[in-house]
């Protein structure tokens, strides 16, 4: 059975649709709650003061002293809400009242029971017996204005839309809080990641600035993943392409190199025919020497194996590869900042100073005039630490993770096997080599990394 998925933002509106529709059944049951305790408080009173209006009446209606009624009743009109007061004999005849036109009219209609109260369009009426024994019983009947009651609930009801009128202010803000640090984040993950084609390289993932912090780090963790799939990637590409060049070593050593060797030669049996200087003859020799020195680096890199392993101080290497890249520093008005400490290995001292060389000439070329290329040595743990770092502009992500692909390269007029080269030649003694920015705003830091000599 296929499961419903409902997507995330339908959720929402449903959850606001329900909390809506809570909020106004919580609206409806406060505002009948509140009703129906005000009129029960107005119903309590009335019944009380009728009551005691009955019970002091008893006593002047048994003796006949009924002028002292009409005092009575009037006191009970100084009560609050009270809008008039009357007593009545058991044929239902006015014997005292607020209104002094009603005094000795009857009042017709049914007995009403006794306890009585009822609500009218003008306010609550309520009734209590008098028992005279050897009399009638009469009743003591209390009006009770409805328009203070009615003010009352209006007020009630203010009260009550400023809190509902609070809370719904307070879920729409937490709504678009949550629509703004949380689903547009989101979504614009999501078609960040929907957009990505692996040939395109990769790049960052974008997210607006008001973003959760927990979105961002999700962000984050999946450019990191990203990264780190698009570096194998490039990994197994290299690798592939390490084969092929394996493969087309051999050809090309003998289909470019042993002609080369015949011009060379050529060249030399003419050279006692033709002035030294001639422009021909020096292009011959300069190209041929271009050509075995391309031909060289590719066969030195599809070669497996870069020397015979050996004890060595990697500062040492760092230091004679200082020395040969001194002059390209001069000429770039470069300088070399050392930081150099013990960190013997065992390695090729051959093969690494080249790959340490490589490094060099790299952060060289990537400085401004002025600047310093910084070269700093450590030991940590079972490993000693190479860091070079350079000052110049960095290197995009999108290029970082593919300068170790052979013949893939930044600089005008590069080969692209420098860096491909200086991986795969520590990586041969057990090491490692990557590319990271530096700290700050500028510069790129290389990190080769061997395994220390144990002592």
């Amino acid at each position: 059975m296929r499961r419903l998925s409902v997507p995330l933002g339908h959720k929402l509106v449903l959850f606001a649709l329900a909390l809506l529709a809570l909020l106004s059944a919580q609206w409806g049951a406060s505002i009948a709650r509140e009703r129906s305790l005000l009129m029960e408080e107005a119903q309590e009173r009335a019944a009380v003061l009728v009551r005691n209006m009955a019970e002091l009446a008893r006593e002047p209606i048994a003796s006949g002293r009924l002028g002292s009624l009409d005092r009575q009743i009037r006191s009970f009109l100084g009560e609050r809400d009270v809008s008039y007061a009357r007593i009545l004999d058991h044929r239902s005849r006015v014997l005292a009242s607020s209104e002094d036109r009603l005094v000795g009219w009857s009042i017709s209609g049914p007995p009403e029971p006794e306890g009585f109260l009822r609500w009218t369009d003008v306010g609550l009426v309520a009734r209590a017996p008098i028992r005279i024994p050897g009399q009638g019983d009469g009743y003591a009947e209390l009006g009770m204005d409805r328009g203070p009651l009615d003010a009352k609930i209006r007020r009630s009801l203010g009260i009550l839309a400023r809190f509902l009128a609070a809370e719904l202010a307070l879920f729409l803000a937490f709504m678009i809080l949550l629509y703004r640090q949380l689903f547009e984040p989101v979504r614009a993950l999501v078609a960040r990641l929907g957009e990505a084609r692996p040939e395109a390289g990769y790049e960052p993932i974008d997210l607006p600035r008001r973003a959760a912090p927990e979105i961002a780090r999700i962000a984050r963790a999946v450019d990191e993943l990203r990264m780190r799939a698009a570096e194998y990637q490039a990994e197994l590409v290299a690798e592939e392409r390490l084969a092929t060049i394996g493969r087309m070593a051999a050809d090309l050593a003998h289909e470019i190199r042993n002609p080369l060797e015949a011009i060379s030669g050529a060249v030399e049996a003419l050279a006692g025919a033709v002035p030294q200087d001639n422009e021909f003859t020096r292009v011959i020799r300069e190209e041929v020497r271009n050509l075995n020195e391309y031909l060289a680096g590719i066969l030195e890199f599809a070669r497996k194996g870069g020397g015979r392993p050996e004890a060595a101080d990697l500062a040492d290497l760092i230091r004679e590869a200082a020395a040969l890249a001194a002059p390209r520093a001069r000429e770039a008005e470069v300088r070399f900042d050392l930081r150099l400490a013990s960190s013997p290995c065992v390695v090729s001292r051959s093969a690494v100073k080249r790959a340490v060389l490589n490094l060099l000439l790299n952060a060289v070329e990537a400085s401004a005039p002025g600047q310093a290329v910084e070269a700093a040595t450590e030991r940590y743990g079972d490993s000693v630490i190479l860091r070079v770092r350079d000052r110049g502009s960095g290197v995009a992500p999108s290029d970082r993770i593919r300068l170790f692909e052979p013949y893939f390269t930044t600089k005008p007029g590069g080969t692209g096997l420098g860096l491909a080269l200086a991986r795969q030649t520590v990586e041969e003694y057990g090491g490692t080599l990557t590319l990271e920015p530096a700290d700050g705003d500028y510069g790129t830091r290389a990190v080769l990394r061997l395994p220390a000599r144990e002592d």
